[in-house]
């Protein structure tokens, strides 16, 4: 090993030894933010086939500055950046000048112009001599419902925060200043997306190549009008969609999976079902998770008939205007899940009014609202919460088996479950066991596989009694029906 000490430190002697893989994800994450704060030197060793990275934590040769020292020197340096601020001051940096197009793996041009944005934010003012590969589309998939995912969590916990400013306190309201501040940089997509992958990849040039290779296939994709997700994910890197309608399609998108009791995420990442799939070469891609019609008139009514008995008449008009669009799309009566929440988004930047015009649709919508009978899933770093009755009970050590019946029963002493024939009443109850029975089943066998935390556990748990609620109001609304049919 060569001795890269500077001057005045002594020689490089290591005394630990840490194997990265055989470490969980959570410290794999704090090791890679170490090593990053201590600049660690990597080497490769061609004989093992492994990447060694030398940190220095401290050492023989190295003093410990007195808090004298440290707080003169920040003085002196002004206030630490946070990784989000350094991004946007690049972001911001006109004489930034890029050259607009780029050679590929296979020699060929790729035109990022439309994606500038975030190429300036990897790229900044150097030139790269990374060559963009051609992803497969389940790679593509997999990485975007992984942002996506990760960044509703982020801004549905940001909904719940209720840190509170005293306005006459001039300490609070610079806090307060600087925490809207952050909120505005982490909202501009782009940075959220190199934020997040700095955080997952950790060093520049994984953070680098998996950016240009998401880029080129996405733009590759695009333009084959392959896959709605992927149209809609560049809009938002372009920028062309802002936060508001980015929160918007991570809502719908959450409403989708809950009725469809999958997760996007997971279903990319299937390798039986993509395999299995009649498609081939590397754009094949699993089966289509479809809508019917009714579960697509479920979305729409909860996304814009918010006020129940009173609702407000542009409501209306956006859910008929919204439905229309789906019927045009709708064939044997489903359509893909992925051209629905394509039309989600599109519909609400074109009806959504100008800041001048008046109150934002996004008001009609309630990301915290949570599936029916639920309440909101409240996350904190390392925990998992979930007010839910059927939740607690399992958690609190109750058999699974005794919490369901019990869960069961007064869903079914509901209004709307009374005064039904007693045969039909059997077998809805027979439906509902077995539905819940095997989301829970199947939660736990996930869990088990997956999860590497508790809370990571019992987030499965609740997103799976969170679409078995939404599945029971389908069930509801189709009673109700029946029952002003005189179907019974």
């Amino acid at each position: 090993m060569n001795d890269d000490s500077a001057p005045g430190e002594a020689s490089f002697q290591p005394t630990h030894l840490i194997v990265l893989d055989e470490l969980s994800q959570t410290e794999k994450d704090t090791y890679f933010d170490l090593m990053i704060a201590s600049n660690a030197q990597f080497h490769r060793d061609y004989e093992k086939g492994e990447v060694i990275a030398d940190m220095r934590i401290l050492g023989p040769g190295v003093t410990i500055q007195s808090e004298e020292e440290e707080e003169k020197k920040r003085s002196e340096e002004g206030p630490r950046l946070t990784p989000q601020e350094k991004l946007a001051m690049k972001a911001a940096d006109e004489s930034i000048r890029l050259p607009g197009a780029i050679t590929t793996a296979t020699n060929e041009v790729f035109n990022y112009t439309p994606y500038e944005g975030i190429v300036k934010l990897i790229q900044g003012r150097s030139q790269t001599t990374y060559k963009p590969k051609r992803r497969p589309l389940a790679w593509v998939m997999r990485l975007i419902h992984e942002i996506l995912d990760v960044r509703y969590a982020r801004d549905t916990s940001d909904l719940d925060a209720d840190e509170t400013f005293d306005e006459t306190n001039p300490d609070d309201v610079a806090r307060k200043a600087e925490r809207e501040e952050r909120q505005r940089q982490a909202n501009v997509f782009p940075i959220f997306v190199i934020d997040l992958f700095s955080k997952k990849y950790g060093l520049k040039s994984l953070v680098e190549s998996t950016t240009w290779d998401l880029l080129y296939s996405c733009d590759c994709l695009r333009n084959m009008n392959l896959c709605p997700d992927v149209d809609v994910f560049c809009r938002f890197i372009e920028m062309y969609y802002d936060a508001d309608e980015l929160l918007y399609y991570c809502y719908v998108r959450s409403l989708t999976q809950s009725v469809l009791n999958a997760s996007f995420k997971t279903h990319w990442g299937d390798s039986r079902s993509i395999r299995d799939s009649q498609n081939v070469g590397i754009d094949r891609r699993p089966p289509p998770l479809t809508l019917n019609r009714r579960e697509c008139n479920y979305i729409a009514q909860t996304i814009f008939i918010r006020n129940q008995g009173d609702e407000i008449e542009h409501e209306k008009q956006m859910y008929q205007d919204f439905m229309s669009k789906v019927d045009e799309q709708i064939e044997e009566n489903e359509i893909d899940s992925s051209d629905f929440m394509q039309i989600a988004v599109e519909r609400y930047y074109i009806t959504r009014p100008s800041d001048e015009e008046g109150e934002s649709p996004a008001d009609t919508f309630s990301p915290e609202g949570g599936s029916v009978g639920t309440t909101p899933v409240a996350e904190e770093e390392g925990t998992f919460t979930f007010d839910h009755p059927l939740f607690n009970k399992i958690v609190s050590g109750q058999s699974v088996e005794s919490a369901e019946s019990e869960y069961l029963e007064a869903i079914l002493s509901r209004p709307d479950f009374q005064d039904l024939p007693e045969e039909v009443l059997a077998e809805v109850r027979d439906d509902l066991t077995q539905e819940l029975s095997q989301r829970i089943m199947q939660a736990e066998k996930d869990g088990s596989e997956s999860a590497e935390t508790e809370a990571d556990f019992h987030k499965m748990i609740a997103d799976a009694i969170q679409g078995f609620d939404t599945m029971t109001a389908l069930v509801s609304e189709h009673v109700k029906q029946l029952k002003s049919g005189g179907a019974m």
